[in-house]
Parts: structure tokens; C-alpha cells; sequence
């Protein structure tokens, strides 16, 4: 049986600076969380006696319509990259097959070069840039003042406003890992959830909504999606409502908060470059079909 705290303390050792690989947690105590939450049950670990030498956990998550995807935290090697590279990825191959995979996904620093580089030994759907931003909950930010604009949590799957949302989601996060079953979900247990569902309101209206993902181990919001009607952006809607979560979650002891964003997303790529948010990191997002075939090299 794995011991979760020695993986999660080798994960931590090597998800760092250029070789980061997979959205993980940010601590240690951040990783032996999610590992103890299931996570570990759909890990791959290598050993050289005692001793971790590589590692792959497969997160694997519904997309709808009965098909199922993989995100992975690593592959992680140390003493023998190449051949625990060949294992940990045959792990991996074997694993979408058996569960008829539709995507596997792999999130790795543009520094990674090795990783990046093996990784291209198979065919791939495509490749997109991710960049991470974050921001300070404590720092000053200038709103537009929009008076009547506010935010209003969704805790009824009921609530006037589910309709709308779900509806504006689809439209404008075609094959989100967030589904709208997910969404529901998490409303519905509200109470319980990690994440935070909020209709966007101006004078009353639904003009677009937000959800957050909290961790209250790091002290850290991730905002998962902020999306206003097409018609109403450009207004300085967003400056205000980053404004509002960062005075909201302060409140409640949240020190920061963080995002990913593709860079075909130009529109929020801008806004968050002029928004007062630093660019943490650059990611690879690496997407394979579930057979994970072999890629013809020149």
C-alpha cells in the first residue's frame, strides 16, 4: 500500500520551478489532502528499495454524454528518467485504454523541456499554452463603481438564475471541465462544496456569473470561470467584480487569488495582463487521444 505522506512529499520535491508538471497542490499539505481524498487509488509509483523514484496520478473526471477524461499529475522521475519515463507513461497508456479515455491531458511547464520532449513521442490532438496569474487579495484595486452591480450566491438548484447560467456556460465553455451536471451538483450540495456559485447581477438583471474554488488549506480562491453577456462586456464589469471577490475573501482569510488561462483566450489574456494580476507560470497543455499512439518522428 502507498504511503500517502512519502508520495505526497515526493511530489511536492519534484513539482517545482522548471520541472512542474500537472496542476497539483501548492504545499505539502495541499497534495497529502487530495492524495487522502481518493487520489492515491489512481496512482503509479516506482521504487528503488524504499525509496520513490517516480510517480503518475490519473485524475479522471466526467465530460458528459457517458465519455470520461484524464488529467495527470505528472509523470515524476528522478534517478532514471528514460526508464521510469517508459513505465509511467505504458501505466498511463494502459489505464485510458481499459477505461475507454476519451482525452488525456497533461499540464507541464514550457521549462520541461525533457518531459515536453518525450511526451511528443505520442501522437497528440493538439497543444495549447496555459498561463497562470495571481493576485493578492490585499492588494489595492481601482473599481469602475458600478453601483449596481453585485454578486448573489447560488445555493438552489431552484434559484432563478440556474437557467441562465447554465445556459451562458454552455455557450461560452464548450467542453468545460466543469459540466453543467457538475455545476448542478455542486449547487445542490452547497453546503458541502468547495466551490462558490455566484450570479452576477446589474440593476437587478442576470448579466453573468462567477465560481471560485476555495482551498482553505493554501488560503488561496482559484477562480474557475467569470463570464459576462457578450453584449455587456467592456465596461470595466470585470475590474469591479475581481474587486468584489478579493474584499469578499479577504474577509474570510483568503490571501490570494489564482487562475488559468489559455492563451486562444486573448480577450482575458489582455485583461488580466492590465488587471494588476502577475503571470506566475507558462504551461504546456498537452492533449492526447485515449489510445496514446505512437507518433511518427522525422
Amino acid at each position: 500500500m502507498t504511503d500517502i505522506r512519502k508520495l505526497a512529499a515526493f511530489i511536492c520535491a519534484c513539482n517545482t520551478g522548471s520541472q512542474q508538471c500537472g496542476y497539483v497542490g501548492s504545499t505539502l499539505a495541499d497534495i497529502i489532502h487530495d492524495l487522502s481524498d481518493g487520489m492515491a487509488e489512481s496512482s503509479f509509483v516506482l521504487y528503488e528499495g524504499e525509496e520513490i523514484t517516480g510517480a503518475i496520478i490519473l485524475d479522471t473526471f466526467d465530460v458528459g454524454g457517458g465519455q470520461e477524461d484524464i488529467e495527470v499529475w505528472g509523470p515524476y522521475c528522478s534517478a532514471h528518467p528514460e526508464d521510469e519515463l517508459q513505465l509511467l507513461f505504458r501505466y498511463l497508456s494502459e489505464a485510458a485504454e481499459s477505461a475507454d479515455i476519451r482525452y488525456i491531458h497533461l499540464f507541464i511547464s514550457e521549462d520541461n523541456v525533457p518531459l515536453i520532449e518525450y511526451a511528443a513521442r505520442y501522437r497528440t490532438v493538439k497543444v495549447r499554452t496555459h498561463y497562470h496569474y495571481s493576485i493578492d487579495t490585499a492588494l489595492p484595486l481601482n473599481s469602475s463603481n458600478h453601483a449596481n452591480l453585485s454578486i448573489v450566491p447560488i445555493t438552489e438548484p431552484e434559484a432563478e438564475w440556474v437557467d441562465q447560467l447554465i445556459e451562458l456556460h454552455n455557450r461560452g465553455f464548450q467542453g468545460a471541465t466543469l459540466t453543467q451536471e457538475d455545476i448542478i451538483a455542486e449547487i445542490e450540495d452547497s453546503r458541502n462544496s468547495l466551490y462558490d456559485i455566484y450570479a452576477v447581477l446589474n440593476e437587478g438583471s442576470f448579466t453573468g456569473y462567477i465560481i471560485v474554488r476555495r482551498n482553505e488549506l493554501t488560503g488561496t480562491l482559484h477562480l474557475e470561470y467569470i463570464c459576462i453577456r457578450p453584449e455587456e462586456r467592456s465596461r470595466g464589469m470585470g475590474r469591479d467584480l475581481i474587486v468584489t471577490l478579493a474584499e469578499t475573501y479577504r474577509e474570510l482569510g483568503y490571501t490570494s487569488i489564482g487562475l488559468n488561462v489559455s492563451e486562444e483566450n486573448e480577450e482575458a489574456v489582455r485583461f488580466y495582463d492590465m488587471n494588476g494580476f502577475s503571470r506566475d507560470s507558462v504551461m504546456k497543455h498537452i492533449i492526447m487521444g485515449g489510445r496514446m499512439e505512437q507518433a511518427i518522428l522525422a
